[in-house]
């Protein structure tokens, strides 16, 4: 079972620019995914005219380069990005070499990083549920070569994967969806959080 959350980044400030403002953030998302498994997370943007690169990456960057998502089978995605703060965003996942899920304003997701992921997650996007093998024919590679793609998917959280029981392959084969969008989800306002006495947690 999943547990979808929604961060408002603009309680942070519609300017956000500062390393500290971005490590202050940082701890929010840290302290919101301790304990709990199966979250979809959405990083939303809305609201936010500009930020710095050094705050994307305090807070994002740093975010997706200290956690395995798939320890926790957790999902992350951003949303609400402009034109300015998407640029913040790719640069600041190409400078640590990782990536991140983006949900665009058509409903679609696509992934910002690294392009040979970018790629997969493109075969991986329109097949919704897959297995290596599946996304191995379509790209012309082996299925161990694909598992190793997925892999670096589901650990920055782009995907979420599953073991199927009882494959008559032998050893461990694992199925891959792609997180459905949320519709609704637990939304962390500023109210919220002061009434929490400053804790992230809904």
């Amino acid at each position: 079972m999943t547990d979808a959350t929604i961060f408002s980044v603009v309680q942070l400030g519609k300017y956000p620019a500062t390393r500290a403002r971005g490590q202050e953030g940082r701890a929010r998302l840290d302290d919101l995914l301790e304990g709990r498994a199966g979250l979809d997370l959405t990083i939303d943007f809305s609201g936010v005219e500009v930020m710095n690169i050094s705050f994307a990456d305090e807070f994002l960057g740093k975010f997706l380069t200290s956690h395995d998502f798939s320890a926790s089978s957790a999902t992350v995605r951003v949303a609400g990005l402009n034109a300015d703060n998407r640029y913040s965003v790719l640069v600041c996942v190409e400078r640590r070499k990782t990536a991140v899920a983006v949900l665009e304003v058509d409903g679609s997701v696509s992934l910002l990083g690294d392009p040979i992921l970018g790629m997969t997650f493109e075969v991986a996007r329109d097949l919704i549920e897959f297995k290596a093998s599946d996304v191995g024919a379509k790209l012309n590679l082996t299925p161990q070569n694909a598992n190793n793609r997925l892999k670096r998917l589901v650990d920055v959280g782009a995907l979420r994967k599953s073991q199927i029981l009882g494959s008559a392959r032998g050893g461990k084969e694992f199925a891959y969806s792609v997180a459905t969008p949320p519709e609704g989800g637990s939304t962390l306002s500023p109210a919220q959080r002061a009434l929490a006495g400053g804790s992230t947690r809904p």
